[in-house]
């Protein structure tokens, strides 16, 4: 009996494993996308999958259960900081969903550059102003 279960519980796993390998390559496929960390209020989201599309940023949750939100999201002005999240240097982009609500979505190594996607210049106010040349006195 129990090599029964034992053998119905490893085909669950495999079969779990399988669906959300196809669900994420589906995913991927709509858009490029990259990896992300969300905070709404206080606590950060584990690592998920999220892609621009126009101007919603759809995020895929949830390794088996596919959840996918639409949030219809502006970057904020002053929105693009680097942050230390556990331990991670990431960037973070403070995007405006409606209805005043906030939520910042933070990324690092090359999925910056997809976070920022139709926000690009969003992601270079925050870097250090260049250097000014010195006059030369004649």
């Amino acid at each position: 009996m129990s090599m029964v279960v034992l053998l119905l519980l490893v085909l669950v796993v495999i079969c779990a494993t399988g669906r959300e390998r196809r669900t994420r390559r589906a995913f991927a496929e709509d858009g490029p996308t990259f990896r992300c960390r969300v905070r709404s209020r206080r606590r950060w989201s584990r690592w998920m999958l999220a892609r621009w599309t126009g101007e919603l940023l759809v995020i895929r949750r949830g390794p088996v259960f596919d959840r996918i939100r639409r949030l219809p999201g502006v970057v904020l002005a002053d929105g693009v900081v680097r942050r230390h999240v556990h331990g991670r240097r990431l960037i973070v982009v403070r995007v405006g969903i409606g209805g005043g609500a906030v939520i910042e979505v933070a990324a690092d190594g090359l999925d910056r550059a997809e976070l920022v996607g139709p926000y690009v210049a969003a992601a270079f106010s925050g870097l250090a102003a260049a250097p000014v040349r010195r006059r030369h006195e004649n």
